[in-house]
């Protein structure tokens, strides 16, 4: 569906570009978007970031300035909003041109269902959830690369969509290597979470993993890095402990300078895709203690050499993973190490920015035929391209405001 009814693709001359259409919330997705920005190369290329911030969104905006020409925020009321004046708005402001739109969720999918912004789409999965995976399957036909940040990731989306196949990639992310590691010290192992701060992630049951290892005599001192949601009921599961330290939202930098004074990675999450902050760790040396997800953990996890995979939600085995390195300080420095190694191979920064970049200058050969009549697969009865936006908006309103 072209709501212009001409057509929006809008193709000017002069050098192509790469436009990141993603929403502006902390997290793994920004980061690694960030990153690509910082790390380029010269090369043919304008890039140019458009960031989306709803009213109602909970995790804190990203808060850093990205490394684009140009920098464009967009600013929405959903679900009060008629969604294709939200539409709308973000078209304008995408960049024209040729080149490269690369997107990850459903806002700026949605736009290039409405729009054909004549420019080659990329989407990134970063996550082992059917939310994604949901999300390539209705806006496949918009879409003409899906690229995958794991190789699990990459075989589970082959799978549900395996006539495109040969357009779903794995392409690693880069992480930033410090050149020191973490070091040891004697006394209590320092534990840390990274991440949003949501049930989702398993951080409730940190409070209880830390409960059986003080029951065993095993001291462990806790930093807690992020916020979300369910920060309230982790401080209230914790209580006054005085061996929690809480560090609230921090920018990449500082975390990554954090990670160098840890001993391990504690995440107990339930569903992931390749965490970054987890790779991040791993980085500097810290030895992860993760869930056994399928999603791209496996892939640098290797127990009893890069760190330990403990059964998901099994707060028993997480104590006794811990405590374990706890006891031999050896056998934690020998994974620290291995982790380290591990992650310099497969994901420093200038090669992975690079595979990025090589992948960009293939743009013209990667565009594929766009369907003539492309659906839109959302929106209700007030969501429509004829609706005034403050007719939409006043009749919701006034549908909250019923008994």
């Amino acid at each position: 569906m072209d709501l212009s009814g001409a057509g929006m693709a809008r193709v000017t001359a002069g050098a192509p570009s790469v436009v990141y259409v993603l929403p502006d919330k902390m997290g793994g997705m920004m980061t690694i978007i960030a990153n690509l920005l910082a790390y380029r190369q010269p090369d043919a290329f304008r890039y140019h970031a458009v960031l989306t911030r709803g009213t109602f969104d909970r995790d804190p905006p990203f808060g850093e300035p990205l490394a684009a020409d140009t920098e464009t925020h967009v600013a929405l009321r959903l679900p009060a909003e008629n969604l294709y004046a939200v539409l709308r708005r973000l078209r304008a402001a995408t960049p024209d041109g040729a080149g490269i739109l690369v997107a990850n969720d459903l806002l700026e999918l949605a736009m290039l269902s409405a729009y054909d912004t004549g420019r080659t789409t990329v989407q990134i999965l970063h996550g082992d959830y059917d939310y994604y995976y949901d999300l390539a399957t209705r806006h496949q036909d918009v879409v003409d690369v899906f690229v995958a940040y794991s190789q699990a990731v990459a075989e589970e989306l082959a799978r549900r969509l395996p006539h495109r196949r040969e357009s779903i990639l794995h392409l690693p992310y880069g992480i930033v290597i410090p050149e020191e590691s973490r070091r040891p010290v004697p006394g209590p192992l320092r534990a840390v979470y990274a991440g949003r701060i949501d049930e989702a992630k398993g951080v409730l049951d940190l409070p209880a993993i830390d409960r059986r290892l003080a029951e065993a005599g095993v001291r462990v001192c806790w930093t807690i890095v992020g916020s979300g949601p369910d920060e309230p009921r982790l401080r209230a599961a914790w209580g006054a402990a005085g061996h929690v330290r809480w560090m609230g939202q921090l920018p990449n930098a500082a975390v990554r300078r954090l990670f160098l004074e840890q001993d391990v990675f504690v995440l107990a999450s339930k569903a992931e895709g390749l965490p970054v902050a987890m790779v991040e760790a791993m980085a500097a040396g810290v030895v992860p203690v993760v869930s056994d997800l399928r999603s791209g953990v496996p892939e640098v996890v290797h127990p009893g050499v890069t760190g330990e995979r403990v059964p998901v939600g099994d707060v028993e085995a997480f104590a006794a993973a811990l405590a374990r390195l706890a006891a031999d300080r050896d056998r934690l420095e020998a994974f620290s190490g291995a982790a380290r190694r591990l992650v310099a191979e497969r994901h420093e920064m200038r090669e992975r920015v690079a595979a990025y970049q090589t992948l960009y200058a293939r743009w013209r050969e990667l565009r594929r035929p766009r369907p003539r009549d492309v659906r839109l697969p959302y929106g209700s009865r007030l969501d429509r391209p004829w609706i005034p936006n403050f007719v939409t908006k006043l009749l919701r309103q006034r549908s909250r405001c019923r008994p």
